[in-house]
Order: C-alpha cells, then structure tokens, then sequence
C-alpha cells in the first residue's frame, strides 16, 4: 500500500514529527534532572517514587522524613530510598 501526500501534507508531518520528537527530549532531559538532585520538592518527590501527592502524603503519615529550610518543604533522595526499602 503506497500513500501519497502533498507537499503541504509532507510539510504539516514533518513539523508534527519535529515537535514530537522535541517535546520528547525535552521531557527526558527534565525527568533526568531529577536523578541528579540531591532534595526534592514535592512534586519531585512524587515522580522520583512514580506515585500521586495523596500516595506521598500517606508515606509521609507513615513517617518518611521531610526537611523545612525557610519555609520550604525538601525531601531527601537517599533518606526516600531508605524509607522505602524498609516498608
């Protein structure tokens, strides 16, 4: 099966193609930032374990460690790593 497109086709995928592919290395570039943190903020948190805020609320109810500094909430990559293999 062959399909043809026109030159505006060709061009319009070609952009879409550009986009996806950009908007994807842009998102693994953000997500490999992550690994190289020491602290995290919340939401970091939350992606760095693969779980929702109310999933980090209950670790944190179940006594995962935090850290105030000024007013900000961090949590610690080693201290997350440690919590969670001893659940």
């Amino acid at each position: 099966m062959e399909i043809t497109l026109s030159q505006d086709q060709q061009a319009s995928l070609g952009d879409d193609i550009y986009k996806l592919v950009t908007d994807s290395i842009s998102k693994a570039r953000k997500d490999a930032s992550i690994d190289s943190k020491d602290f995290f903020r919340k939401k970091e948190a939350c992606i760095y374990l693969g779980v929702s805020n109310n999933t980090l609320d209950k670790f944190l109810a179940m006594g995962m460690p935090y850290h105030v500094v000024r007013g900000i909430t961090l949590y610690s990559k080693e201290e997350i790593k440690q919590f969670v293999l001893e659940q």
